[in-house]
Parts: structure tokens; C-alpha cells; sequence
């Protein structure tokens, strides 16, 4: 279930319990990557932010973007090892209260899916990460919404909706 509250945050949560939100800025810093042109190619990163102490929630708060090392084209993204760099220097910046919640990438579709490609690319993830959070949220930016997934390892990702920037 996915709300856009009155101050621009999107909140969310899954059947299991696990909840959130998204920063307006976070949204928007999202939105700049869409591709909306015939020649735009496939973005991504980390999400960052911290993990409520009260309720578990994720705060989604900051975001690494493509840069040096990723490889990017039309219909792929790979993100090269900097975005854990960057993500650790974030940590240090944050006195080691900022984690990583998840992970995003565009599509060039109106209302993105996960490819084959990108479940593989959460279950390793998943797998292989140590995190701060039960489960990941994982984030599509498509042409015209943004679709919101939950992952936790050995579950299929779970939808929480689709909404506009």
C-alpha cells in the first residue's frame, strides 16, 4: 500500500509489516532520472536513509547516482562498485546511523516491472549484503510513475504500488 501524504512524502506498507517512506526531495532527485526521451538510458543506485527505531520503518532520505565505473545503455544498467563506496562514506557522514535501504533503477515504460535481470539483481543483492533493515525496497522510475517493491531474501518481491512523481 503505497500514501502520498500532504507534505510530499510517500509512505508505504507491506502485508508483513515492514513499512516506510520516501522523501519529497528523494522523489524528486528519482524523477530527474526518468526516461523520457527516445535516447535516454537506464540510471540507478542506492537508496539511503536510516531505520526508525521505534517502528523499523525505512526513511528513504538520499539517493547514489550514476557516475564513473556504471554502465549504462537504453534497456540496462550495471552500477559499479562506487555506489558501496558511497553509500560507506554517507555512513560516516550520517555518525553511522544512515544505512542502505535498497536499491533503484529506470525503465523506459509507463508503469515499470522487474525484468528477470532485476530479480536476479535483488536476489544477489540480497543475499550477498549485510543490512541494517528486514528486507530492501526496491524502487522502478518508469516514464510516468514510480513502482515500489519490498524484498527480503527467499520471498518474490512484494508490490506496493505505483504512483506518480
Amino acid at each position: 500500500m503505497l500514501q502520498r501524504l500532504t507534505s510530499g512524502h510517500v509512505v508505504w506498507e507491506a502485508k508483513e509489516g515492514a513499512c516506510g517512506s520516501l522523501s519529497p526531495d528523494v522523489i524528486k532527485k528519482l524523477s530527474k532520472w526518468s526516461q523520457k526521451r527516445i535516447y535516454s538510458k537506464e540510471a540507478g543506485g542506492l537508496i539511503l536513509g536510516f531505520v526508525d527505531s521505534e517502528t523499523n520503518g525505512l526513511l528513504a532520505e538520499e539517493l547514489t547516482v550514476p557516475g564513473p565505473g556504471d554502465q549504462r545503455s537504453r534497456t540496462s544498467f550495471f552500477r559499479s562498485e562506487r555506489h558501496q563506496r558511497e553509500a560507506e562514506y554517507w555512513n560516516m557522514q550520517t555518525n553511522c546511523k544512515g544505512t542502505q535501504l535498497g536499491l533503484w533503477h529506470t525503465h523506459p515504460e509507463a508503469n515499470p516491472t522487474p525484468s528477470g535481470t532485476d530479480l536476479s539483481d535483488c536476489e544477489r543483492v540480497l543475499r550477498n549484503g549485510r543490512f541494517d533493515c528486514n528486507g530492501l525496497l526496491y524502487l522502478i522510475v518508469g516514464t510516468q510513475t514510480i513502482g515500489c517493491w519490498h524484498a527480503q531474501v527467499g520471498r518474490p518481491l512484494y508490490l506496493l504500488g505505483h504512483f506518480k512523481p
